[in-house]
């Protein structure tokens, strides 16, 4: 078994407080739900709705375990490929550029679709058991993913950032402002620090550096994504 990751228990620790933010967010959502059947269908983000984007999120959060159950039965006969990705970052360029804005709005929809009449249990116990799941791992193992063979070490914290981005939306899609949102800073600084490689791999560096030190703001529609 390959050297375990230094970092990996500041990712895992990452991870786990984005996780448990969003259940508490979605939680804070279906509490609303109750006294209104409309809000699971309100606007979420784009064309999604607030149950979509649940549903989206939550992939932050299955992937892992179908990714890792892919690679674990490659392995058990003989046809593993090679570690193909090698951070974070490199993950994201390489499943923005194989996938398409219809088919991630599908996949929200369809998972959306499974979390049942009560989203924000379902979303508690997925994320429950993912995260007893990561607590087991070392960080070496791989994970097979549409984009290619990954370590955990390094897939991990491209889940952080999904959750973590994608509860702010749903804070957002709830009425409150990113000024008032409290983001967990474990989360915030794991999601940061990805954005701040995806932006050094595109040129974007000097913008967001200027922009995060008040010199100048970002250009509309500016994203490293």
């Amino acid at each position: 078994m390959s050297e375990t990751p230094r970092d990996w228990s500041d990712a895992v620790f990452a991870f786990d407080s984005a996780a448990r933010w969003f259940v508490a967010v979605t939680a804070g959502i279906a509490e609303r739900a109750a006294g209104d059947d409309e809000v699971w269908g309100q606007l979420g983000l784009g064309e999604w709705s607030v149950r979509d984007l649940v549903g989206h999120t939550s992939r932050a959060l299955s992937t892992i375990e179908a990714y890792l159950d892919l690679a674990a039965e490659e392995d058990a006969v003989g046809v593993a490929a090679p570690i193909e990705v090698t951070t974070p970052a490199a993950y994201f360029e390489r499943a923005l550029a194989a996938g398409t804005p219809e088919l991630i709005a599908q996949r929200g929809r369809e998972t959306a679709a499974t979390l049942g009449a009560q989203p924000a249990v379902a979303v508690a116990e997925l994320a429950a058991r993912v995260l007893a799941r990561v607590a087991t791992l070392d960080g070496s193992e791989p994970a097979d993913t549409p984009a290619g063979r990954i370590r955990i070490a390094e897939y991990l914290p491209s889940r952080t950032l999904e959750l973590t981005v994608h509860t702010s939306d749903l804070l957002q899609s709830q009425g409150v402002p990113a000024a008032d949102q409290t983001v967990p800073e474990p989360a915030a600084a794991a999601t940061l620090h990805v954005l701040a490689d995806l932006a050094a791999h595109k040129g974007l560096s000097a913008p967001l550096l200027r922009a995060a030190t008040g010199r100048a703001p970002l250009p509309a529609g500016f994203s490293v994504l």
